[in-house]
């Protein structure tokens, strides 16, 4: 169960560390209460599940695409602050391709855009050469 978000007394790095924690839950809720009505996310068109997403159903779009696909974990072994709307996290996504059981492991890099409390874009770099091979039961070169 979610718990009441806070968001609009939040830094724009506890936001996106409190989004981190609503994925790693799997928590709708608390990742919904989250999102601005006018978020636009950008993922690695090279994915199968990249492209362009705009507003709340499109950010759950996202989701469903991805673990569709994949099951995944994300570690962050970086993050920090730009100005003062933007945080960048540097790290890790783990996981399997579902369809192949494949496992990858590949860097990614998000650049997400906070105001008031709220995650306005998200724009997530991913290296996509280890997950595709995994959705698609390749070997990676």
């Amino acid at each position: 169960m979610s718990q009441p978000s806070n968001a609009d007394t939040m830094t724009p790095r506890e936001v996106v560390e409190a989004v981190y924690e609503g994925m790693l839950r799997s928590d709708r809720d608390a990742l919904q209460s989250l999102i601005d009505p006018s978020i636009r996310i950008r993922v690695t068109k090279e994915l199968a599940y990249g492209g362009d997403y705009q507003g709340p159903s499109g950010f759950l779009e996202l989701f469903k695409n991805t673990f569709t696909l994949i099951k995944s974990r994300i570690e962050i072994d970086h993050m920090f602050t730009i100005g003062e709307h933007q945080v960048v996290a540097i790290g890790r996504t783990s996981g399997i391709g579902l369809g192949s059981g494949q496992h990858f492991d590949a860097e990614i890099v998000h650049l997400w855009t906070v105001r008031n409390g709220k995650l306005l874009s998200f724009d997530a770099f991913v290296e996509d050469a280890p997950i595709t091979a995994a959705i698609n039961g390749t070997a990676t070169a």
